[in-house]
């Protein structure tokens, strides 16, 4: 593999890692962050500048949206509604299971994603060896990362993963040419977390304080 390959991949794999551990109602906009820098290197390998626009506008979307998002929530009326950082099949001690278990996922994931890299074809591309590898990578975590979630936040966290490495791989297979169709795909990953975070406003402004004894 080139180095420069070796180093986008090392990239993918610091920027997808940070992805899976994070944990809070931030998380699913930390998550697009985390994944479009790793992804960053190596769409940037490939000359996809417009790609590389691509990973920044939804990462800066998916930041901003997330906190226009809740501060609406807060704003909206009606009671408290459904707390998206609440487990829905774990005790509250368990938040999202372990993240040894993500851990887990996150080492499983690199082999698939090697495997992916090596007998998929991505078009005119195909010859060029790992050039896949960060995007699956970002997608397959992503996608365990959803098997294993708990919550909304969670899910959201994980969605972002997914779709900014379909938007990437995307990319990778079609050029310059599938811009579009990324930008798409990478959209999925705002709107997840200005969901989660329109969610957490809404609970944080149902929220009551609790009583002071006299």
């Amino acid at each position: 593999m080139p180095s420069s390959n070796g180093l986008a991949s090392a990239a993918a794999v610091l920027g997808v890692l940070v992805a899976m551990l994070v944990d809070g109602r931030r998380a699913p906009a930390i998550a697009a962050v985390a994944v479009a820098l790793g992804l960053a290197p190596g769409l940037g390998a490939i000359g996809g500048g417009e790609g590389l626009l691509v990973l920044a506008g939804a990462a800066a979307a998916a930041v901003a949206g997330s906190a226009m998002a809740a501060l609406l929530g807060r704003r909206s009326s009606g009671a408290r509604r459904l707390n998206p950082s609440i487990p829905v099949f774990a005790p509250a001690n368990r938040l999202f299971g372990s993240r040894s278990a993500r851990l887990v996922a996150a080492a499983l994931g690199i082999p698939v994603a090697s495997w992916v890299s090596s007998n998929v074809s991505v078009g005119a591309v195909a010859a060029v060896s790992g050039l896949l590898f960060p995007a699956a990578y970002a997608w397959t975590c992503g996608a365990f990362r959803l098997l294993l979630s708990r919550s909304i936040v969670d899910l959201a966290a994980g969605m972002s993963m997914v779709a900014l490495g379909a938007a990437t791989a995307w990319q990778v297979r079609a050029g310059a040419d599938a811009v579009n169709g990324a930008a798409v795909l990478a959209g999925l990953a705002p709107a997840a977390a200005m969901v989660a975070g329109w969610l957490e406003g809404r609970s944080a402004r149902g929220t009551l304080p609790r009583p002071t004894s006299p």
